[in-house]
């Protein structure tokens, strides 16, 4: 209990345990009334806090969140109106409201779905809730709502919620956010491709994501249902799910306590403005959220807390998954087999075979456009192929997601260095450990880079270090293959020297076999055991250094000479 104690209160635990016990004192300093508008305050922040678990902490843009919050809030009132106890109209509604969310988020957000999927597809959701909840009459009452009988007690009322708010807010931060599920989340915000590769499913992770978010505002609408008193369809309508958004982009983005602070404030300056602004209110809310997506992305909250961090996690005890596996192929790293990749109607790789042994050093080499980056995006699972197989370790990969495909045993790196904005370099290795290995074996210079700059913000890094730092990530999960695409562009010649010394290191301390697309050619002559030039998708010639540059097609396509 006490080693807990310190996470607990870590990364806004201590500011919301703090605003609890304040909060705490409420009904000894005003009325009932007040303290019935605080406490619906508060669970409108609860409602917001599961917002914020989708929004903030994933990504995922709702427009229908209000889903969830009216569903709870129904519960308690068809509870009410069938006189059961409250308590089955509460796991009714979490169970409808986990069912509705695991199927939006299944749809919603595929590999293939774009940004604004989620955002339409609940927009429509909540439009389609709040027209059932008018018609179907004899279970939701229509217009007019169910009615639900208000706390007798209002103080007794108020502490039971302020409780209820607590444990779920502290319980979140333990048991998601300062967890491995709240790492990935942090990775898949800040660079979904990235995540991917380190061997996260993006898909299943946000879709959890998603479900907590809706369980958290299914019992804030349960918890609201008796201060509401009627429950009736706007409740589940647009409105509420957009006044939401305003509630935690004011209060503040992935903060503890930000969604609480949001909506205490707009609450308030509605039941203060309300007689003089009317309608105008709606208008002042929209100004607000303008304002704080542009100058305040944190929110209010957020100018007082520390930015992004990753919590610390024990690395896992790594294991590979079995896929179905070609016996015959045991000694090949990896192989392709008739690959095809077709873009826009034309074959970008055509037929390709190739065959990397373990240990094994490859520089691929090729004009631009040969298809170089493309087949290693086909190899890694960032592209779909066309046709053909593709083998990793013996094991059939082929229409795998690059998280599999990086769980049984490949990494990669980009031209550009695909790295996560705001973290540390200690913060990257923590979360490619998480996914890999603690065993991870780094050539030196990698190690003195996470000792010397552990808590730098990627962004202060030169080139040389930034390609140093994604290497270094690929090497956590300790890959048995590792794809480099043109590591050493833009890097000075001694660190491209340097690099070479690095990668033939790590050949000889890991045996993983390396697949480098360079056009360096001094690097590739003294970092290559073999040589490939690709051409139209196609090898052209394979062999050492000295038997691709001497070949005469290889002159034609790739030096340009005769």
């Amino acid at each position: 209990m006490v080693t807990m104690m310190p996470k607990l209160m870590s990364n806004g635990g201590y500011t919301a345990v703090l605003g609890a016990s304040v909060l705490a004192l409420v009904p000894f300093l005003v009325g009932p009334f007040q303290v019935e508008l605080v406490a619906l305050a508060l669970l409108y922040g609860l409602f917001a806090f599961g917002l914020d678990v989708a929004w903030g902490r994933a990504g995922i843009v709702t427009i229908g969140q209000a889903i969830f919050f009216g569903c709870g809030a129904y519960g308690i009132g068809l509870a009410a109106k069938s006189d059961i106890w409250a308590g089955w109209g509460v796991l009714g509604a979490l169970a409808v409201s986990c069912i509705v969310a695991a199927a939006i988020g299944g749809a919603g957000l595929r590999r293939a779905s774009s940004p604004s999927t989620m955002a339409v597809l609940t927009l429509a959701m909540a439009l389609l809730a709040e027209k059932i909840a008018i018609t179907w009459v004899g279970v939701t009452g229509g217009s007019n709502g169910l009615f639900v009988a208000p706390p007798s007690d209002a103080n007794l009322y108020y502490w039971s919620a302020l409780a209820l708010i607590t444990l779920v807010v502290l319980a979140t931060k333990m048991c998601v956010f300062d967890r491995r599920l709240g790492n990935r989340l942090t990775a898949i915000r800040l660079n979904e491709q990235q995540a991917e590769h380190l061997g996260i499913g993006t898909h299943s992770t946000r879709v959890v994501a998603f479900v907590i978010g809706a369980a958290i505002a299914t019992l804030a609408g349960a918890m609201a249902a008796p201060l509401i008193t009627t429950v009736t369809p706007d409740r589940v309508g647009i409105l509420l799910s957009t006044q939401a958004l305003v509630w935690v982009a004011l209060g503040g983005r992935g903060t503890l306590v930000g969604p609480f602070a949001g909506a205490l404030v707009a609450v308030y300056g509605q039941d203060a403005l309300a007689g003089s602004v009317g309608d105008y209110y709606l208008l002042i809310l929209g100004v607000l959220f303008v304002l704080s997506v542009l100058f305040m992305p944190r929110g209010i909250v957020g100018l007082f807390e520390k930015g992004e961090y990753v919590a610390p996690i024990k690395p896992p005890d790594f294991r590979k998954p079995r896929l179905a596996q070609d016996t015959a192929t045991t000694d090949i790293c990896l192989e392709t087999r008739d690959l095809v990749v077709c873009m826009g109607g034309s074959a970008i790789i055509n037929k390709l075979d190739l065959s990397i042994r373990s240990s094994e050093i490859v520089c691929i080499i090729g004009p631009n456009g040969a298809g170089k980056s493309t087949m290693l995006n086909a190899i890694s699972g960032q592209l779909p192929s066309s046709n053909g197989t593709i083998l990793l370790r013996g094991s059939y990969v082929t229409g795998t997601s690059s998280s599999t495909r990086a769980r049984v045993g490949l990494s990669r790196t980009f031209q550009v260095p695909s790295l996560f904005p705001e973290l540390t370099v200690g913060d990257h290795m923590a979360l490619a450990r998480q996914e890999g290995s603690a065993c991870d074996v780094q050539p030196e210079r990698y190690r003195r880079l996470e000792q010397m700059r552990g808590d730098v913000p990627v962004g202060k890094l030169s080139l040389g270090e930034r390609r140093m730092l994604e290497i270094s990530m690929a090497l956590a999960r300790r890959p048995d293959l590792l794809l480099l695409d043109e590591p050493a562009a833009g890097l000075a010649r001694n660190e491209s020297e340097l690099l070479v010394e690095d990668l033939k290191e790590l050949r000889q301390g890991t045996g993983c076999a390396i697949v480098c697309v360079e056009h360096d050619m001094e690097l590739v002559r003294k970092l290559a055991d073999r040589v490939i030039c690709l051409h139209q998708g196609r090898i052209l010639k394979e062999g050492t250094m000295d038997q691709v540059s001497a070949d005469p097609d290889v002159r034609r396509s790739y030096l340009g000479q005769r």
